[in-house]
C-alpha cells in the first residue's frame, strides 16, 4: 500500500542510509517537516506516546500509581501549558510534523508491541503536546528548588559560615533572608524534595560539552563546532536524527522524537549545539499563612485553591487539591495530599516558584530555527516575545564568521538576593521581572575566536544578575579552554580528539589536598593509595589503577559522613540524591585556617584515611591483591538496552558490558553508578561501576564543507523492536570512531527509500 500523507504539497521521499539516519526529499520546507515526522513515527511512536504522557502529567493514567506524584507535581505548575496556546510564526512547521507523524499513526493496521505490552492504545497528537514536550524540558532539567531547600535548613540550622563557600553565588541580602526566616527554615521538611525525585534515587542528571571556533583559528578558515550532548544511555537513543532537503536547504539534527526542533544540528548556512545550562529558573519562597491567607507586601490575601484530576492506570483516579500564592504552589499541603506526610501545615508555609508556570508558549517555538540565515536571525528566532522555553546554553556559527552564545530560557532578574536560598514571601522586593532575549545574548563575536560550555558557570560576575547557581565542576570547560589554548587552528580531526579526551582537571585539583591528608595515616592501604595516586597522570584511562581508587573513593561521599558526624545530623545523607547541585565540598574549603570546619580536621583526617583504606580494601577484594593488576576497565564498564529487554521481542536490544575510561569530569564524560568494587560475587554480572550516563552523539561539523561532518551515536537511531539500526553505531562509538555523515543525495548509500503522496 501506497504510504500517504494527506495534506502534503507534492509527492516526496524519505531515504533511510546504512547508518540508520533518515533523509527526506522534498520539494518545500513543510514537506521535509512532513517527512522528518512520518519517519519519527515510524521509528519512535513508544518514545513519543510515553513522552507526551510525562509532559502533560497523563503518566499514572498510561503506567500506573507510581507516577501520581509526578503528574500532580506537573499539573499543579502547569507544566502541560496554558490555555489558550498562544498563536506562533512558526506553527506552520508544527502542523506539517504533525501532518506526518500522525499520517503515520492513521496508517497502523495493528499495534505496535510497546502499546500491546502497556495495554495502551496509539493516538493522534496536537500542537498542544508540542508545546507541553518544550514546557517539560525546561521543567526536568535543573531542579535547583530542592537545593534551596535543603542549603536554607543547614544555614538556618548550623550556620552560614558553615556552608557559604560551598555554595556558588552567596550575597548579604542572601544571608539576611536567612536570618529573618531562621526559625521557619530550621522546620522546613526535608521530605518536601521527595516532589522533585519521587524515589529519592540518584537524578538523571543531563550534560553536555559544547564548543566553536571562529575562521582565525580553524585550519580551513570557516567556523568549526563540536558538540556531544550527555544523557543516560538507552535504546532507542534519546534523539532522533535526520537530515532535511528542500530545494537549496538542507538541515541536518538531532531532535527530541515528537518535535520538529533540533537541538543541535547544521545547515548550509550555520550550525549550532547546546548544554543543560543549569539556568535557576526557581526560587523557594517562606509563606506565613493563616487558614486561607498568606501575607504579601500588601496585607493579606485569599490563597488560591483548585482541584486537578489524575487519571490511574488500574485504579480510581485522584482528587489533588493545589493551593497555591502569588508566587506558586504551596507545598506542604500537596505533601500532605499526596499521602507523603501525615502533619498538618504550620503557618510558615513554602511556595515554589517556577518562571514558566503563569507565562503561556507555543507549539511553533524553536521550529524555525534551522530557516535561520545568519547566527543574529537564529537568536531572533530563539525567542517569542522574550520567551523561551529552554534552559540552555546555545553557541550559534554561520558561514560568515559570526558566532552567537545566547541562554536560552526564561528566567528571574533577581536582584540583591543571588536565588541561593529561600526567599522571604511577603517581601516586595522578591517580586521579580522576567528576563529578555536582550539580557540572554552573553557573548558575540568573542576577540578570542572562541566560545565554550560544558555545563558550568558560563556568566561568572558578568551580567546583570545570576543564571547559574548550582552548576556542575568547570572541569569539562576548563579542558576544553586548555586546549584550545594549545595550537592556533584546529582542524575536524583535532576536534575529534578532544571530544575523547581522558584527562581529568578535576582530579589535578583534588588530588594535592587529598594526597596531603592520605599521607598522614600509616596503614599499609592508605599508603598503597598514595603510592598510586602520587604516581598517576589524572587521565581515567581503562589500564588505570589509580582511577580504580580515586572514583569510588569520591563516590562514597566523605565529604557528607564528615559533615554529618561532625554537626550530628543525617541530613547530609539526602545530599548526593535530592540536592547533587550542593556538590561544591573541597577538602580545601575544610581546612583553611578561617573555616568554622577547622575545629573537626581530625574527624576530617580520621573519615578520608578511612574511606580510602576501606576503597582500598575492596579493590583488592574485586581485583586482586597486586596493584600492577588493577584496571579501571575492570570495574567501570557501560552496558544499556530497551526497557523492555526482558521481554519479547525485545531481548535482543542491548549493548555491552564493554570497559570504557573517563569519567563525570573528562570531555569523554561517562558517569557512572552501582556498588563500587568488592561487592560483585564469583559468577555474579554486577558491574562495580556501571557507566549509564554519557555523550548520546558526537558532532563535528566545519562550515567549509558540511557534507564532510563526522558524527556517530552512542547506540543508534532506530527504536522499532525489529530495527537493525538500534545499536549499529555502538561498536564506533565505544571505540572512539566517526562516520562521515552523507547529505548530498548522489553520495548517500541507501538501505531503503519510502515514496509518499499527498
Amino acid at each position: 500500500m501506497q504510504k500517504r500523507v494527506p495534506g502534503a504539497d507534492a509527492p516526496f521521499e524519505i531515504s533511510w542510509d546504512n547508518l540508520g539516519v533518515a533523509h527526506v526529499w522534498a520539494q518545500t520546507i513543510a514537506d521535509a517537516y512532513r517527512g522528518m515526522g512520518y519517519a519519527a513515527g515510524y521509528e519512535r511512536l513508544w518514545q513519543i506516546h510515553l513522552s507526551c504522557a510525562y509532559a502533560n502529567g497523563e503518566a499514572a493514567a498510561l503506567l500506573g500509581e507510581r507516577f501520581v506524584t509526578q503528574d500532580a507535581l506537573q499539573r499543579a505548575f502547569n507544566v502541560n501549558g496554558l490555555s489558550p496556546r498562544p498563536p506562533s510564526p512558526g506553527d506552520w512547521v508544527a502542523s506539517a510534523y504533525l501532518d506526518g507523524l500522525n499520517a503515520y499513526v492513521s496508517s497502523l493496521d495493528e499495534i505496535p508491541p510497546e502499546f500491546a505490552h502497556a495495554g495502551a492504545q496509539p493516538r493522534l497528537f496536537t500542537l498542544d503536546d508540542i508545546a507541553a514536550r518544550y514546557r517539560f524540558t525546561s521543567w526536568f532539567q535543573h531542579k535547583s528548588w530542592s537545593e534551596k531547600i535543603l542549603l536554607g535548613r543547614l544555614m538556618a540550622t548550623h550556620g552560614v559560615e558553615c556552608f557559604h563557600d560551598h555554595v556558588l553565588h552567596f550575597s548579604d541580602a542572601d544571608r539576611q533572608q536567612i536570618q529573618l526566616l531562621q526559625e521557619p527554615l530550621q522546620n522546613i521538611d526535608p521530605r518536601l524534595v521527595e516532589l522533585a525525585y519521587p524515589e529519592v534515587a540518584v537524578p538523571d542528571i543531563s550534560g553536555s560539552n559544547n564548543w566553536a571556533v571562529m575562521a582565525d583559528r580553524s585550519v580551513s578558515g570557516y567556523p568549526i563546532l563540536a558538540t556531544d550532548p550527555h544523557q543516560p544511555h538507552s535504546i532507542p537513543n534519546t534523539f532522533f536524527y535526520v537530515h532535511l532537503h528542500a530545494g537549496d536547504w538542507d538541515a541536518f539534527g538531532a531532535a527530541f522524537p515528537g518535535v520538529p526542533y533540533f537541538m543541535m544540528g547544521f545547515t548550509n548556512q550555520l550550525a549550532w549545539g547546546l548544554t543543560t545550562g543549569f539556568i535557576d529558573c526557581y526560587d523557594v519562597f517562606v509563606e506565613q499563612v493563616a487558614q486561607n491567607q498568606y501575607r504579601t507586601a500588601d496585607g493579606w490575601q485569599p490563597i488560591e485553591q483548585r482541584t486537578e484530576v489524575i487519571g490511574v492506570k488500574g485504579g480510581e483516579q485522584r482528587e489533588v487539591n493545589i493551593r497555591s500564592t502569588q508566587h506558586g504552589v504551596l507545598l506542604e499541603p500537596l505533601m500532605q495530599e499526596l499521602g507523603r506526610v501525615d502533619k498538618a501545615p504550620t503557618d510558615f508555609q513554602t511556595s515554589l516558584y517556577w518562571s514558566l508556570r503563569d507565562v503561556p508558549t507555543s507549539a511553533g517555538a524553536l521550529a524555525l530555527l534551522p530557516t535561520a540565515r545568519s547566527a543574529e536571525e537564529f537568536g531572533e528566532l530563539l525567542f517569542e516575545n522574550n520567551v523561551c522555553p529552554l534552559v540552555n546554553n546555545i553557541i550559534c556559527v554561520d558561514k560568515a564568521n559570526n558566532l552567537q552564545r545566547y541562554i536560552a530560557t526564561t528566567t528571574p532578574v533577581r536582584r540583591g538576593v543571588t536565588g541561593s536560598v529561600p526567599l522571604a514571601g511577603w517581601q516586595q522586593a522578591h517580586d521579580f521581572d522576567l528576563s529578555s532575549a536582550a539580557q540572554l545574548v552573553v557573548e558575540r563575536n568573542p576577540e578570542s575566536g572562541v566560545s565554550l560550555t560544558a555545563n558550568n558557570d558560563t556568566m561568572g560576575e558578568a551580567g546583570d544578575f545570576y543564571i547559574h547557581n548550582f552548576p556542575t565542576n568547570s572541569a569539562r570547560a576548563d579542558r576544553i579552554r586548555e586546549l584550545l589554548a594549545q595550537k592556533p587552528k584546529f582542524s575536524v580531526t583535532d576536534f575529534c580528539q578532544m571530544q575523547l579526551d581522558l584527562t581529568d582537571l578535576r582530579a589535578g585539583q583534588v588530588l594535592p589536598d587529598l594526597l596531603a591528608i592520605l599521607r598522614r595515616s600509616d596503614a599499609a592501604d592508605v599508603q598503597l593509595a598514595v603510592q598510586l595516586l602520587e604516581a598517576w597522570d589524572q587521565r581515567a584511562t581503562v589500564d588505570s589503577p589509580a582511577a580504580c581508587l580515586y572514583y569510588p573513593f569520591l563516590d562514597r561521599f566523605w565529604a557528607g559522613k564528615f559533615m554529618g558526624e561532625a554537626l550530628q545530623d543525617d541530613l547530609f545523607k539526602l545530599l548526593p540524591a535530592a540536592a547533587p547541585g550542593l556538590n561544591r565540598f573541597d577538602i580545601g574549603t575544610f581546612i583553611r585556617a578561617d573555616s568554622p570546619w577547622i575545629a573537626h580536621e581530625g574527624l576530617l583526617i580520621k573519615t578520608i584515611c578511612a574511606e580510602m583504606a576501606e576503597v582500598v580494601r575492596r579493590v583488592k577484594k574485586g581485583l586482586g591483591p597486586d596493584p600492577e593488576q588493577w584496571r579501571w576497565g575492570n570495574l567501570h564498564k557501560v552496558t544499556f538496552g530497551h526497557r523492555l529487554q526482558k521481554h519479547s521481542p525485545w531481548n535482543d536490544m542491548g549493548v555491552g558490558p564493554d570497559e570504557i575510561g573517563g569519567s563525570a569530569t573528562t570531555l569523554a564524560m561517562a558517569m557512572h553508578m552501582g556498588k563500587g568494587p568488592g561487592f560483585a560475587s564469583n559468577g555474579s554480572d554486577d558491574i562495580p561501576c556501571r557507566v549509564y550516563h554519557g555523550p548520546a552523539y558526537r558532532l563535528v561539523v566545519d562550515l567549509a564543507d558540511t557534507s564532510q561532518a563526522q558524527f556517530v551515536i552512542a547506540g543508534g537511531n532506530g527504536g522499532r523492536a525489529d530495527s537493525p539500526m538500534a545499536s549499529n553505531h555502538y561498536a564506533a562509538w565505544l571505540a572512539g570512531d566517526y562516520f562521515t555523515l552523507k547529505l548530498k543525495r548522489d553520495e548517500v548509500d541507501v538501505r531503503e527509500n519510502w515514496e509518499l503522496a499527498p
